[in-house]
């Protein structure tokens, strides 16, 4: 962990186009069976470094634990630690062996761990002394519970921004909660969703920055259908259209957000938790909390709940950016008061992410203390 001097930091930022060719298999959808046909807008991989910390997102609906590890190990001796997380774009190819539909194209997905591998790499290359601002914007009123009316929804937004000594942005990084579902099973176009609108609309605003999107606990919250309106039909309120507006509304959120410095320490550390199935069989997930400073970042693995952000926000006394499909995506982690509802979420995905069993009650309520643990918050 590295302490603050002058109150800058080291950050770099690199932007890597991962859009495949037509033809792979598409994934987030299990009504939907056909191929890419091209592509809307592209993919990309992004990397973050600051002082040898590194988060990185990727446009696909999920990664495998395994293939984030191997991410990892390859940039070991490069960087501390590297949070590696999808942004769960459900117009991205199928790149989770086993999971999220297929099949997995061997060379995409070595093209995609390379990709990454490269992005943190550059960011490096062109790191250079920058200080971080940060603010907490207004809620961009676009997430709904998609299972309950009045249920949680987790409206944080937080806005960080590093800008080098020229006053130049060298990137800006938002995180907000809401499926990346506005394009339904009927598109058949490679696109990051609402999240690449959002980040074409900040690099509009900042020329020469790398707009970086994390998605937040958004297991159950989408811009306002059921996860079972997710069929073939089309709708007029998911289409590239509706996606603009969606991306607008939150990037528009973020710029008009006040930011004001901030310093502290940088550093990271990290966990990892074996978690039970209703079947008796477990999977281990890794809990990790990145310290920018003074600003911390808290990523959870599979698709958390709304609740267990604003959980953790409430026992944070410090800003928190708190968000989900990180190091492995392996399923939903409902809280424990959602089981009795029922649900897809709870009752039917686990089948698509090629499990036997959805994960036991209590799942995320460990995610959630282990975090907290990590925060220096509890024993």
């Amino acid at each position: 962990m590295s302490l603050p001097g002058d109150g800058t930091s080291q950050v770099g930022a690199a932007t890597v186009d991962v859009t495949p060719p037509a033809g792979l298999a598409m994934s987030g959808f299990l009504a939907r069976t056909s191929r890419a046909t091209g592509a809307h807008d592209p993919l990309t991989v992004r990397a973050v470094t600051v002082d040898g910390t590194a988060v990185v997102t990727v446009d696909a609906c999920g990664l495998h634990e395994d293939t984030c590890r191997r991410i990892r190990e390859r940039l070991r001796g490069e960087v501390a630690d590297a949070v590696v997380a999808a942004t769960h774009t459900h117009g991205g190819p199928a790149v989770v062996p086993g999971r999220l539909g297929g099949p997995v194209d061997p060379g995409h997905l070595r093209l995609l761990e390379d990709a990454c591998v490269d992005a943190v790499r550059t960011a490096l290359h062109h790191a250079r002394p920058a200080r971080l601002r940060f603010g907490s914007g207004a809620d961009p009123g676009v997430a709904r519970n998609r299972r309950r009316h009045g249920g949680p929804v987790d409206s944080a937004l937080p806005v960080l921004v590093w800008t080098d000594e020229t006053g130049a942005t060298v990137t800006i990084l938002t995180a907000y909660a809401c499926h990346p579902v506005v394009l339904g099973a009927d598109n058949t176009l490679w696109t990051a969703d609402y999240p690449g609108v959002v980040r074409r609309q900040l690099e509009l605003a900042h020329p020469g920055a790398v707009a970086v999107f994390l998605t937040g606990c958004c297991g159950d919250a989408n811009t306002g259908h059921s996860a079972d309106a997710s069929t073939l039909r089309a709708s007029d309120t998911r289409t590239y259209g509706a996606c603009e507006r969606v991306g607008t509304a939150v990037a528009q959120a973020v710029l008009d957000t006040r930011t004001c410095p901030v310093e502290g320490p940088v550093g990271a550390r990290s966990a990892e938790l074996d978690l039970e199935r209703l079947d008796g069989s477990s999977w281990t997930g890794r809990v990790s909390v990145l310290d920018w400073c003074g600003i911390r970042l808290v990523a959870l693995p599979g698709e958390p709940f709304a609740a267990t952000a604003m959980a953790l926000r409430c026992a944070a006394p410090d800003p928190l950016a708190v968000f989900g499909y990180a190091d492995g995506c392996p399923g939903y982690f409902p809280t424990r008061e959602e089981y009795a509802l029922g649900g897809y979420e709870v009752e039917q995905a686990h089948l698509y992410y090629g499990a036997r069993a959805a994960f036991a009650p209590g799942s995320a309520e460990r995610l959630g203390a282990e975090a907290l643990r990590l925060l220096g918050l509890s024993g």
